[in-house]
Parts: C-alpha cells; sequence; structure tokens
C-alpha cells in the first residue's frame, strides 16, 4: 500500500522534522511567542496549501477547500488579540508541479492534523489556556476520519511513476518544513 511506503520512506525526514517542531515548541512561554510561531507556521502553510491547489481541486480532490487549514493559522493569530506580525514567508517551498506531488505534499499537511492534538496539548499547558488553537486541533473529533479519508485515497492504484513522485514529494516537503522550522527557531527572542 502507498501510505504504508511513504510511511517507510519518510520516516528519518519525518522525525528530524518532528524534533525540531519539539525544540521550537519549548521555546514558547508566553502569547507572543506562540503567535510568532503562528506567524512562520503560516508563512510555510499558506504558500504550499496554494501550490497544491493549482493541481488539486473540487474536480479531482472533492473536499480540497475543507483540507485547506492556513487560514485557521490566521484566525488563531488574530484571536490572540496580539499585533499581526509581519508576514514571513517560505521562499523554498517543495517541488509541487504535478497532480502526484500536491498529494506527496498533502500527505505531509494532513499528517500534521494527527500531531496537531498532541501540539495543542504542549501549548495549552504551557500557556494555561485552551485560547487560539483551532489550527492545531485539526478536524476536532473528526481528525482520524479525515486522515483514514485521506489514507485512503492514496491507497488508490498508482503507477509506479506516480508512487514515485509522490514519494519524493512527501519527502521534499517534510525536508523543507524541518529547515523553515530551524531557521526561525534558532532567531533569538524579541
Amino acid at each position: 500500500m502507498l501510505t504504508d511506503e511513504l510511511k517507510e520512506y519518510t520516516e528519518e525526514v519525518h522525525h528530524a522534522s518532528e524534533k525540531r517542531m519539539i525544540v521550537a515548541l519549548k521555546q514558547i512561554s508566553s502569547y507572543e511567542d506562540y503567535i510568532r510561531m503562528l506567524n512562520w507556521l503560516h508563512g510555510f502553510y499558506a504558500p504550499v496549501e496554494q501550490e497544491i491547489r493549482q493541481y488539486l481541486t473540487e474536480d479531482n480532490f472533492t473536499d480540497i477547500n475543507r483540507r485547506s487549514r492556513a487560514e485557521y493559522i490566521l484566525w488563531d493569530i488574530r484571536e490572540s488579540g496580539l499585533p499581526v506580525p509581519d508576514q514571513q514567508v517560505c521562499e523554498r517551498l517543495p517541488v509541487i508541479d504535478s497532480f502526484h506531488r500536491a498529494l506527496g505534499a498533502m500527505y505531509v499537511l494532513e499528517g500534521s492534523t494527527l500531531g496537531g492534538r498532541i501540539i495543542a496539548g504542549m501549548i495549552c499547558r504551557s500557556l494555561d489556556s485552551t485560547r487560539c488553537l483551532s489550527f492545531f486541533n485539526g478536524y476536532g473529533a473528526e481528525t482520524g476520519h479525515m486522515w483514514t479519508t485521506f489514507k485512503t485515497y492514496l491507497n488508490q492504484p498508482f503507477s509506479t511513476e506516480e508512487r514515485r513522485e509522490i514519494i519524493a514529494a512527501a519527502e521534499d516537503t517534510f525536508l523543507t518544513f524541518k529547515n523553515w522550522i530551524e531557521k526561525h527557531e534558532l532567531q533569538p527572542q524579541l
């Protein structure tokens, strides 16, 4: 099954990006820190989603609109009541130049909704609040179902070349995300 291959081939870079994210999360001690993180997360998610939507449309991927999550990051930033920071946009995006590469990138973004629930708990404990967590709460009670539905879609018959494109894009997306986190976690806190 393709989802098993994706998990196997992306395991190393997936864990590397997770580790970087955990380091960044441990630096959050105030809403200002959290908003900075949300800002750079938006700088990654928004352009990646924009690239994905060039190839995944309502015609070939019916629930693509529901799976667009960058807007929730902005919602959380605005809900905080703090000033909206200047947008930082990731300029080195994963290569998404086909339907299959878009699916590979989407695998990473959709998978993050599962980990998002754990992150929401970490942030909740760190800030002693449940505010501004709509992005990390994923699809709420439907997160598991949405992931299963996406995995089922990925496990349809694809050619060997299409599978390679999906896997390569997933690896590239994880690596790009890891590099983006590293760029921001090492910046001094203002």
